[in-house]
């Protein structure tokens, strides 16, 4: 669907961070009138732009009636009507997300893949909701707003993902959209194969630890990064409980003040450490967190295409062997 006015740009941005098929926003419905649609954006062509919405009735309507937040993992378990696709002609959709906008108005995502959104996504919709309402009063709020420097920092790295040259580049260009609105010093990430008692940090920015850019290799109970990978839990750290070292005393790498540290996942299963560390202490608002949380989402998805293609590869090379 072609992208018009700057609303719609937003839905793209939003389609693109969520991974959805289709994002939707009804307008304020004015008293005793049903909501309508106020734009979309979607991978197919079965929205109904004239469609409107009853309160109560549906997904939307409940979400028109209650003034509240709704999440569905699957449609299909809850028979759940949407409303807004043309009749006969549903996608396929199985899970949905929706939340009402300040001025009554209502922002849909689905997806239809089961259970897609995350509890980090679930509340990046109220972000994406309140920059709706911004844009509709005055742009250069939108612009502004440290949220939207976040969002675009996400649509950046799904554009990298899509993409992709390599994992060494794709590495050497996501690190600094990481860090470029945090407010933090230094970005770094760290894999590890499953069972290993060491860490291999395979890329950094600005350089501090790596000579000519070859990984180098650190034991897992060193750090906030070996602790991470040791617990799969996430370190938000703002200075305010002391300095705790990213990869252990080290002459190579300052002890920075603040850290966030994030686990990457692939296949449920963390197998690398995405980090933003400052010299100086750093409050750790809720954009932040989701903002790194849901880089490390798209980290880990790149891994798995990475992964998938290593094998494809080898499975190649082993076909041909065999002729």
């Amino acid at each position: 669907m072609t992208v018009k006015n700057p609303v719609e740009s937003i839905l793209a941005l939003a389609a693109s961070v969520f991974d959805a098929y289709s994002v939707v926003l009804f307008e304020a419905p004015k008293a005793g009138q049903k909501a309508q649609i106020l734009a979309a954006y979607s991978q197919g062509e079965h929205i109904d732009q004239y469609a409107t919405i009853t309160p109560g009735r549906g997904l939307v309507g409940w979400i028109l009636r209650n003034h509240s937040p709704i999440v569905i993992g699957s449609i299909d378990e809850n028979h759940a009507y949407l409303g807004y696709y043309k009749e006969d002609q549903s996608p396929g959709i199985c899970s949905f997300l929706g939340c009402p906008l300040p001025d009554g108005g209502i922002l849909c995502v689905d997806s239809r893949q089961r259970h897609a959104f995350s509890p980090e996504k679930q509340k990046l919709i109220a972000v994406f909701a309140d920059m709706l309402a911004q844009v509709q009063h005055m742009e250069a709020e939108v612009v502004s707003d440290p949220s939207g420097d976040y969002l675009t920092a996400l649509n950046r790295m799904a554009d990298l993902r899509r993409s992709y040259g390599g994992w060494k580049s794709y590495l050497t260009q996501l690190l600094p959209i990481v860090l470029e609105n945090s407010g933090f010093h230094y970005a770094a990430f760290a894999s590890r194969a499953e069972g290993s008692s060491s860490y291999i940090v395979e890329g950094e920015y600005p350089p501090l630890l790596l000579k000519e850019s070859e990984p180098v290799e650190i034991a897992v109970h060193n750090g906030i990064v070996g602790w991470v990978f040791r617990n799969e839990e996430a370190v938000f750290n703002d200075g305010q409980s002391g300095i705790m070292p990213l990869f252990g005393k080290r002459n190579d790498v300052p002890d920075f003040a603040a850290a966030v540290c994030v686990p990457v996942q692939m296949n449920k299963s963390t197998c690398g450490v995405l980090c933003i560390a400052s010299r100086d202490k750093q409050p750790i608002e809720d954009p932040l967190r989701i903002f790194m949380r849901l880089a490390a989402d798209d980290l880990g998805r790149m891994l798995e295409v990475v992964a998938l293609r290593y094998r494809l590869r080898m499975a190649e090379k082993r076909s041909q062997g065999e002729r």
